[in-house]
C-alpha cells in the first residue's frame, strides 16, 4: 500500500477551509505596512470606540455607510502606523491621561443623576482601557506630527490668532435687542435707551434679565466668559472687535451685528502670551499635518482593504434637485 506523505497538509488545508467556512476564520479586513494587517474583530472594536466618543460619526457607522466605514479604517490604520513609530515617553503618557480625563469628565457631565461612568463603558461596550489606548495613540499622532514644526510658523499662527481673539480672555456683559421682531430703527432706539439707563447707574444684569433676546446670556445676566472653552475668536466681527477694545467697565454705544444691537461692558479682559499657548498651537499645526498625511500620503501605505459586505448598508436615497429639501439650517450663537 502506497502512503501519501502529504497527508498531514492536506489535514490542515480541509480543517483550515471548514473553519473559513463556519465563519471562525476570516480574512484581513485591511494590509499596510510592511505586511501588518488589521483583522475583522480589531476593526469591529475600534468602530464600537469610535461609536462611544464620537456619537455623530458613530450614527454613520452605525447606519452602515461605505463611507463613513471607509474613514474609520484608514484613520485606523493611520493611527496604528504612525503609534508605532512613536516612543512612548513620560511627557506624552501625560498628556494623555489628560486627554482621557477630560473625555471622563465631559461623559460624566452628560449622565444622568445616578449613572456612573462605568455603566457607560459597559453600555457602549468598551473598557476603559480601551479608551486610555485610544487618547495614548492619537497623543503619539500630534507628537509625530509636531516634531519638525520651526518655531517661526508656530509663532506666525500666534499672531493671526491674537489679532482674531483666539488668545484673548474676557468677561463680557452685554444685551441683545434683535431685529427679528423689530424693525433695525425700533431695535436701535430700545438700545440707546438702555444705554442712558447703564450710564445713569442701572443695573446691567437686572437690565439684561429683563430685555435681552439672547437667550443664551439672560440667566446670567448677560454675562459671558471667553476662555480656551468658549474663545472670544468664534464671535462675530463687531462684537468681537468691541469686546477686546473696549476700555474696562465702560458701557458702550450699540454694537451693530447680524442679529441685532449689543450694549456691551467688558468687566475683565487678559492676553494669553505665546509662552502658555505654544502647545495648543503645536497641536492646532500637527492636527493640519495629520489631515494632510491622511488624504495624500496615506493611500499610498495601504496595500489592500476589504469592508465585510455585511457591514455595509444601503443608504437612503439622497433628494435631488428637484426635490424639496427639508430646511436644516442651524441657527448661530447670537454672540
Amino acid at each position: 500500500m502506497r502512503i501519501n506523505k502529504n497527508y498531514g497538509l492536506l489535514a490542515l488545508i480541509f480543517v483550515l477551509v471548514l473553519l473559513i467556512i463556519a465563519g471562525q476564520i476570516r480574512p484581513a479586513v485591511a494590509e499596510y505596512g510592511n505586511g501588518e494587517e488589521i483583522s475583522e474583530s480589531e476593526y469591529k472594536k475600534y468602530i464600537q470606540l469610535v461609536k462611544a466618543i464620537d456619537p455623530a460619526t458613530g450614527a454613520a457607522l452605525e447606519a452602515g455607510d461605505k463611507d463613513a466605514l471607509t474613514y474609520i479604517l484608514h484613520f485606523q490604520i493611520m493611527n496604528r502606523y504612525i503609534a508605532d513609530q512613536v516612543k512612548e515617553t513620560n511627557d506624552i503618557k501625560k498628556e494623555a491621561e489628560k486627554s482621557f480625563s477630560q473625555f471622563e469628565t465631559a461623559i460624566k457631565q452628560q449622565l444622568g443623576t445616578g449613572e456612573n461612568i462605568d455603566q457607560y463603558y459597559a453600555d457602549n461596550n468598551i473598557t476603559k482601557d480601551a479608551v486610555k489606548a485610544f487618547f495614548l495613540d492619537q497623543t503619539k499622532m500630534i507628537s509625530y506630527f509636531s516634531k519638525d514644526i520651526p518655531d517661526t510658523e508656530k509663532r506666525k499662527e500666534y499672531e493671526e490668532g491674537k489679532k482674531q481673539g483666539f488668545f484673548t480672555q474676557a468677561d463680557v456683559r452685554h444685551i441683545l435687542i434683535n431685529t427679528e421682531e423689530r424693525s433695525k430703527e425700533e431695535a436701535k432706539k430700545k438700545a440707546e435707551d438702555l444705554v442712558e439707563q447703564l450710564r445713569a447707574g442701572s443695573d446691567f444684569a437686572k437690565l439684561a434679565k429683563e430685555n435681552s433676546d439672547d437667550a443664551g446670556s439672560v440667566e446670567t445676566g448677560g454675562l459671558y466668559q471667553y476662555n480656551e472653552t468658549q474663545p472670544l475668536g468664534q464671535t462675530v466681527e463687531a462684537y468681537r472687535n468691541a469686546a477686546m477694545t473696549l476700555p474696562l467697565n465702560k458701557i458702550s454705544e450699540p454694537v451693530e451685528t447680524e442679529y441685532g444691537y449689543h450694549i456691551m461692558r467688558v468687566e475683565k479682559r487678559s492676553e494669553q502670551t505665546y509662552d502658555k499657548v505654544k502647545k495648543q498651537i503645536e497641536s492646532s499645526l500637527a492636527l493640519d499635518k495629520e489631515n494632510e498625511f491622511f488624504t495624500s500620503k496615506l493611500q499610498k501605505i495601504i496595500k489592500k482593504e476589504n469592508i465585510p459586505a455585511f457591514m455595509i448598508k444601503k443608504q437612503p436615497q439622497q433628494p435631488t434637485s428637484e426635490q424639496p429639501v427639508p430646511d436644516q439650517t442651524v441657527p448661530d450663537s447670537q454672540s
